[in-house]
């Protein structure tokens, strides 16, 4: 566990700290050892709902280190510093709002470039640096690869994605263009069924609705137990557009045309098309289930595409149950969404938990084996266990 977490939820009396250390006071103690383990109960609800969703944001990918113990994915402050440094921002700088520049906001400079480019199409200094800072943040996003410490993320999936075949596939969405969770499934030996079957190349929405079954001879079919959904909400360094639609490539140079949204305010507009269409509205379409487990995990609640159908939810699905981890959760600058939700928290909403923590450290908690998988295996060793007494 992280040396200090900290949780807010039904079950604590306002934040609960929980730390590595045992405390010398034997009644700190003890509340904090009952506050983790009602969290990781907590847990293994929202993990045995009939629908789990995951909602993976920038933050879950921050963690990844290579051998070397360098980190790989990028932060926004370290693509703004190398975007600062071209060669093509200066010479548009003097023609882009000033603000944006000295708050350093990568989104905001490039919305605003965006849309001076799109006034003047004949600015080819505007076109230059639009292209060279894309450029960037796919190059620097395009890390993952052998040496990739995905330690984490293969624990995640085991701890999340390998539920009982009775329930449905957990569904895990993503606005990272990194490959971590499919590098990660290939090493856990996941199957993965993201939009491109019939062969893996060529995106195809209805694919979603295929499965994998096992077929023995003389048993009966069975559905694959290490099998999830994953939906990349803002497209992916290894996707490409073509005359055909979307295809994914193997190869380590840069796609032709990316299907990547960017950083921008357009990316509000472009996440109502294909493909980003279809995983919207499976999106959308999850939070409203009837019994539906949600965790959020590193996501700054700062794509309003996303936030909005997420506080839909919370406002009209009683049977949704939620944990959002950030280990900002508790900053001065925190975005307005979770402030709503710890005011929802504490006027008595138990279906909602806030854990001050980082993907690593929600990992670390999260319970090992769902509860119902558990149940799953007893009903089935009871009922092949032989003769009665």
């Amino acid at each position: 566990m992280a040396k200090r977490l900290a949780v807010l939820g039904g079950y604590t009396k306002g934040w609960q700290e929980i730390t590595d250390d045992s405390p010398d006071d034997e009644d700190e103690r003890a509340t904090q050892e009952t506050a983790l383990a009602t969290l990781r109960e907590e847990l293994s609800l929202i993990s045995n709902s009939e629908s789990l969703i995951v909602l993976a944001g920038s933050g879950a990918s921050l963690g990844i280190t290579d051998l070397s113990g360098d980190r790989g994915a990028p932060s926004m402050g370290s693509l703004w510093k190398e975007i600062e440094a071209l060669d093509s921002f200066t010479l548009v700088e003097g023609q882009l709002s000033e603000a944006p520049i000295a708050a350093k906001n990568l989104e905001h400079v490039l919305s605003d470039a965006q849309a001076r480019w799109a006034l003047n199409s004949s600015e080819s200094d505007l076109k230059e640096f639009i292209a060279e800072a894309e450029g960037i943040v796919w190059r620097k996003c395009s890390f993952i690869n052998d040496a990739s410490d995905l330690e984490a993320h293969e624990l995640f999936l085991r701890k999340v994605a390998r539920r009982s075949t009775r329930l449905q596939r957990t569904q895990i969405f993503t606005t990272n263009y990194d490959l971590a969770f499919e590098t990660a499934a290939r090493r856990a030996r996941f199957n993965v069924i993201d939009g491109f079957g019939y062969g893996g190349q060529d995106f195809d929405g209805a694919s979603f609705d295929l499965d994998y079954v096992r077929r023995r001879p003389h048993e009966p079919l069975a559905l694959e137990p290490s099998v999830f959904h994953l939906l990349k909400l803002h497209g992916s360094v290894d996707w490409t557009t073509t005359d055909s639609g979307v295809q994914k490539v193997h190869s380590a140079v840069k796609p032709e045309n990316p299907v990547l949204i960017y950083p921008s305010a357009a990316k509000y507009q472009q996440s109502y098309q294909q493909p980003y269409l279809e995983f919207m509205s499976r999106f959308q379409i999850a939070l409203r289930q009837p019994d539906v487990g949600l965790i959020v995990v590193g996501f700054g609640f700062n794509d309003d595409h996303l936030s909005s159908p997420i506080e839909a939810a919370l406002r009209s699905n009683i049977g949704l149950r939620a944990i959002f981890v950030s280990p900002g959760a508790r900053d001065n600058n925190r975005s307005k969404a979770v402030t709503w939700i710890e005011q929802l928290i504490t006027k008595g909403d138990r279906r909602l938990t806030l854990l001050e923590a980082t993907f690593d450290e929600l990992v670390k908690v999260l319970p090992d084996v769902p509860l119902r998988e558990e149940r799953d295996a007893h009903v089935e060793r009871v009922s092949s266990g032989g003769t009665r007494p």
